[in-house]
């Protein structure tokens, strides 16, 4: 079953694209405030991270093929793709052009191999927790609509870069004025000033005429905020929960990491994701459990304990109850401890759920709480929001795979593009390295 055609690839490298220059938009906005017009061409695409993510689309689909080579490969060329672009610069534009760009994006070799890592680690990012999202939609539109859509996108490039080419050739001290072009510039200042409007309305001190007309970027925005002695998510609200969850996921997966490689003696990977050491039990466990124990009006160390024990009963019985009916997968089985509740929890763990909770309000928590308002405001915020989004892709398609890991039981053979994708890109046998202490139900 053929999971892309020529039209397909064109499609995601306009999504890719359009993705690169909105991320460079957000970027350039933050760090000045103000909307600098990232990219060559009129149409709002940067081509270089785009060319990566159809190369790493390409050869994915190959056979023995590994990850390593595979980013290696995306490196290099991304590599002489920026180098190339700075040749191709340097017969277009004049020597003050040049120089101007040079100091402006870094064209360096030593920024060059930074900008490779940084751009093929994004990419790499992406390909693993949205790539798979992007390529269900797209194979949920008709063939005759993609080939359209696709032509009608391929005319339009080429017709761009041509347009470009000549005029630069010809005009070159000149700015190319048309109307796609000022769509993309009107496009660009929304997303600056969308971006800081929100910052604006999270932190209204900082709107004053000096700093607001200033230009000034995210950088002197935390400075002048710590200034003031704004704290960044002081008291519990939704970006210290989101902290929290990022921090405890990471940790509880590297505890349990180093508990396993102690007692049994064994490297094994815990984490909950397709991607990234995290722990999402302990991450969720630990944002329920600050929830929780915040409602606690009596706050002594008997009145946690108990809300740590009733929560961590019910909390594990719910996980254990929710990945058996979506996923059709046990994580963990107690039937053979005494004094357990249907095998999905027992009153020795809820016994040291109950300690958990007393250790984590009492001992834990306050200087984690302090450490995350230690991040500065704006940054925080914005991280926040890159932290969600992470999860929220990451925990989509870890579902994707794990609902065609039990499908896959009842229907060994792909049935649609989606599943044949999944099937490729993860088989059960890289499925029982993600997951090595996972049991079917029907096994």
């Amino acid at each position: 079953m053929k999971l892309f055609s020529g039209a397909d690839l064109i499609i995601y490298f306009f999504i890719y694209g359009i993705l690169a220059w909105v991320l460079n938009t957000i970027i350039y906005s933050l760090k000045e405030q103000k909307y600098i017009n990232t990219g060559v061409l009129n149409i709002p695409i940067i081509g270089c991270p785009a060319f990566i993510m159809i190369l790493m689309i390409i050869v994915s689909s190959g056979k023995n093929v590994s990850y390593y080579g595979m980013l290696m490969m995306a490196f290099i060329d991304y590599f002489i793709l920026d180098r190339m672009g700075l040749l191709f610069s340097q017969r277009l534009l004049l020597k003050k052009e040049i120089n101007s760009l040079r100091d402006d994006y870094g064209k360096s070799l030593k920024l060059s191999c930074i900008n490779a890592i940084i751009v093929v680690s994004i990419c790499f990012v992406l390909f693993k927790t949205l790539h798979p999202i992007v390529f269900s939609f797209v194979s949920l539109i008709p063939v005759i609509i993609v080939n359209i859509i696709a032509l009608v996108l391929a005319v339009l490039l080429i017709a761009d870069i041509v347009t470009i080419y000549i005029f630069v050739r010809k005009y070159p001290m000149k700015n190319m004025d048309t109307n796609i072009a000022n769509r993309k510039n009107t496009f660009g200042e929304w997303i600056s000033k969308h971006i800081w409007k929100r910052i604006y309305k999270l932190y209204p001190s900082l709107l004053s005429d000096d700093f607001e007309d200033s230009n000034k970027g995210i950088s002197d925005a935390d400075k002048l905020l710590e200034e003031q002695g704004i704290i960044f998510a002081k008291g519990i609200n939704t970006a210290k929960l989101i902290w929290v969850l990022f921090i405890s996921s990471l940790i509880g997966d590297i505890v349990e990491t180093i508990y396993v490689l102690i007692v049994g003696h064994e490297l094994m990977r815990r984490s909950s994701f397709v991607l990234g050491p995290f722990s999402l039990v302990w991450g969720l466990g630990a944002v329920i459990l600050t929830l929780a124990l915040s409602k606690v009006k009596r706050q002594n160390n008997l009145s946690i304990f108990i809300s740590g024990f009733l929560f961590g009963g019910v909390f594990e019985y719910l996980c254990s109850v929710f990945t058996e009916v979506f996923f059709g997968m046990k994580f963990w089985d107690y039937s053979y401890m005494p004094f357990n509740i249907d095998g999905r929890t027992n009153l020795l763990f809820m016994f040291f759920w109950g300690i958990v909770a007393l250790v984590w309000f009492k001992f834990i928590y306050p200087p984690f709480s302090k450490f995350i308002e230690k991040i500065p405001p704006v940054t925080g915020s914005v991280l926040a929001v890159v932290i969600a989004l992470f999860f929220i892709c990451n925990g989509t398609v870890t579902s994707m795979v794990m609902i065609r890991t039990t499908d896959r039981k009842k229907h060994p053979e792909a049935r649609n593009v989606i599943e044949q994708f999944i099937d490729d890109e993860y088989p059960n046998k890289v499925v029982r390295k993600l997951w090595p202490n996972m049991n079917f139900l029907e096994e």
